[in-house]
C-alpha cells in the first residue's frame, strides 16, 4: 500500500497526515464513498529516505466532516477510513475484551464464541523445591501461553489503571467493566503472596506447550521462588490499586493496601533477590538484574496511598540516586511509572517527577522519525509495546504542560500502530482494511481463527526466531515483520502489550 494512513480514522479535530510512499502525483484527492472529491491537497516533492521507503507526508486535516473516505494519487489509493467523533470506540472496547478472553481458571461462555472454554488450571501449584501446594487460580493468561507472571501483571495493571484514571468516559462497558476485569488481575495476584510478605515471580508448566486450548494444558502447576522485582511490583501496583477501588469496595482497597505493606516490609528487610529460571523450568523468566526502579515505584504508591512519614522519605531517597536519564513503562523498567505517578506528590519530589516526565519526552521528540516513532536502527522484540508506552510518556507530558507539540507526537504512535507503518498493517487482530490475522497465540492458532483485539508485538530486527529468519533476511528494521503464528518474536501477542495501546488510545479519546 503506497498511501498509508489509520485504518481506523480520524475524528474532525484531529491533525490527519497520510505517507506516501514513491514518487506519486503532485496532488492528493480525498473522496467520499460516492466516489466524489470533496478535498484536493498538495504533494511536497520532497522526500525523506526511511526503511528502503521515499516518503511525502501529505497533511489532510481541512477534512472535518464526518463520513467514509479514500485517499488517492496518481494510480495509488488508500484504505477506506472514516472520520467520526468515536473512531476508536469498538476498537478500545476490544482491547479491554482481550483481557476476559485470556482469563485463566473460569469458564468462558457464549460470548467469547470460538473461544469459549471450560475453566483451566484450576489445581494446587506445588512451591518450586517443596512438597507445598498453594492455590493460585484466577488471573491472565499472559501471551500467546498460559503463564502467569507477576511482573508482567503489573505493569498491565497500571495501564489499565491509568487509561480510566486519564480518560474513564471511554470505558462503555464490554464484556465487563473495566475495572471488574482488572480486579480479577488483582485477585489472582494477592494470592501469589506468602505468608511473610514476599511474592512468587510467576506460576506455570515446566515448559510451555503445544498450540491447544488452555483447558488443554494439564500438565502440574509450579510456583516458581519469590523475587524482589515482583514483590515490589506487587506493593506498587496494589498501592496504587487500592486508592481506584477506596469507592467501589472499601473493604477489597484495605486489604490490597496492606498486602502492598507487607511486601513493603519484606523488600525493606532483604537485599535483591534477582529472578532467573530455576533448573527444570522452560517458561518465560522475566528476569531483571536491578530492583531499584521496581523499589522506587513502590515507594511513590506507597506515599501517595499511605502518607506519612517513612515512604515519602523512601520515595525521596530513591528519586536522589535513581538514574533520571531515562523513564521507560516496563516491564524490566519501571522507572516511568514512578515518574508519572510521582507528578503528584507534594514538594521537591514532584517538581523532580515533573521535570522527569518533560526530560523524557522531549527527548523521545527529538528521535521521531518519518513514520512517526521513536526507533529508527533497532526495533527490539515486542516494538510495538515500546510505540504505545512512548505515546503514554508523551500523553502524560501533554497533560502536564498542555503543550500540543506532545499531544500530536503521542497521536503519531496510535496513527503507527493502527496503519501508518512500513508494512500497511492494523495491528490490532480485527480491525482495520488488513488487520494481523495469525498471531503466535495458543487459542487462536488452535481454532485456526484470530481472537479479536490483540496487539501484535510488530517488528523486530533481531530475527529471533527461525520463521522470521527464513523470510525476512535483508529487512531494514521497520519492515521485519511476518503474519505467521510462527514467528513469535514478531507476531505473539501479551496482556502488557494490549494495556498501553488501553491507555494511548483512551488518552487521546479524552484529549
Amino acid at each position: 500500500m503506497n498511501i498509508q494512513i489509520n485504518q481506523l480514522g480520524y475524528t474532525p479535530k484531529m491533525k490527519k497526515t497520510a505517507l506516501l510512499r514513491g514518487p506519486l502525483a503532485d496532488e492528493m484527492q480525498v473522496k467520499n464513498a460516492a466516489g466524489e472529491t470533496v478535498l484536493t491537497v498538495p504533494v511536497d516533492q520532497g522526500r525523506t529516505e526511511l526503511w528502503g521507503d521515499s516518503l511525502a507526508a501529505v497533511d489532510f486535516s481541512a477534512l472535518s466532516m464526518e463520513g467514509t473516505y479514500t485517499l488517492h494519487c496518481g494510480d495509488a489509493s488508500s484504505y477506506p477510513f472514516v472520520v467520526a467523533e468515536s473512531p476508536y470506540q469498538d476498537c478500545l472496547a476490544a482491547l479491554v475484551d482481550m483481557l476476559y478472553y485470556q482469563r485463566c481458571g473460569c469458564d468462558l461462555g457464549p460470548e467469547t464464541g470460538v473461544f469459549a472454554h471450560p475453566a483451566c488450571h484450576t489445581g494446587m501449584a506445588r512451591v518450586y523445591g517443596t512438597e507445598e501446594k498453594v492455590e493460585v487460580s484466577g488471573g491472565w493468561h499472559d501471551a500467546g501461553d498460559y503463564g502467569r507472571y507477576i511482573v508482567p501483571a503489573a505493569k498491565t495493571v497500571a495501564d489499565v489503571l491509568l487509561a480510566w484514571q486519564w480518560n474513564p468516559a471511554a470505558f462503555v462497558q464490554g464484556i465487563t467493566p473495566v475495572l471488574d476485569e482488572v480486579r480479577w488481575e488483582l485477585e489472582w495476584m494477592l494470592k501469589m503472596q506468602r505468608a511473610d510478605g514476599a511474592v512468587y515471580h510467576k506460576v506455570t508448566c515446566a515448559s510451555f506447550c503445544g498450540m491447544v486450548m488452555p483447558h488443554e494444558e494439564t500438565e502440574a502447576l509450579i510456583l516458581s521462588p519469590v523475587s524482589t522485582t515482583a514483590t515490589a511490583d506487587f506493593a506498587a501496583a496494589m498501592a496504587m490499586a487500592s486508592r481506584f477501588y477506596q469507592s467501589v469496595d472499601a473493604a477489597f482497597a484495605q486489604r490490597m493496601k496492606e498486602a502492598a505493606l507487607q511486601a513493603w516490609a519484606f523488600i525493606a528487610d532483604n537485599d535483591p533477590i534477582l529472578f532467573r529460571n530455576p533448573e527444570g523450568i522452560r517458561t518465560g523468566g522475566y528476569g531483571d538484574g536491578y530492583d531499584g526502579d521496581e523499589r522506587l515505584w513502590a515507594a511513590v504508591e506507597l506515599a501517595l496511598t499511605c502518607g506519612g512519614d517513612s515512604y515519602p522519605k523512601a520515595a525521596r531517597e530513591w528519586l536522589a540516586v535513581i538514574d533520571q536519564n531515562s523513564a521507560p513503562l516496563g516491564w524490566a523498567d519501571m522507572r516511568g511509572y514512578a515518574a508519572i505517578e510521582g507528578m503528584q506528590l507534594p514538594g521537591e519530589a514532584g517538581e523532580s517527577c515533573r521535570r522527569w516526565v518533560r526530560k523524557e519526552a522531549d527527548r523521545l521528540l527529538e528521535r521521531i522519525n518519518a513514520y512517526g516513532i521513536t526507533m529508527t536502527d533497532y526495533l527490539p522484540w515486542g516494538s510495538n509495546m515500546d510505540v504505545c508506552n512512548h505515546g503514554m510518556l508523551l500523553f502524560a507530558a501533554y497533560q502536564l504542560t498542555h503543550q500540543e507539540t506532545y499531544r500530536l507526537a503521542a497521536e503519531k504512535q496510535l496513527h503507527y500502530v493502527l496503519g501508518v507503518n512500513p508494512v500497511s498493517y492494523c495491528y490490532v487482530s480485527g480491525f482495520g482494511s488488513r488487520p494481523m490475522s495469525h498471531p503466535h497465540h495458543r487459542p487462536s492458532v488452535a481454532q485456526g481463527v484470530a481472537q479479536p483485539g490483540m496487539l501484535s508485538g510488530g517488528p523486530c530486527s533481531g530475527l529471533a526466531d527461525a520463521c522470521a529468519k527464513e523470510r525476512l533476511q535483508g529487512q531494514p528494521a521497520g519492515k521485519c515483520f511476518v503474519d505467521d503464528h510462527a514467528s513469535y518474536s514478531t507476531n505473539e501477542i501479551c496482556i502488557y502489550w494490549n494495556s498501553p495501546l488501553i491507555a494511548l488510545m483512551a488518552g487521546i479519546m479524552g484529549a
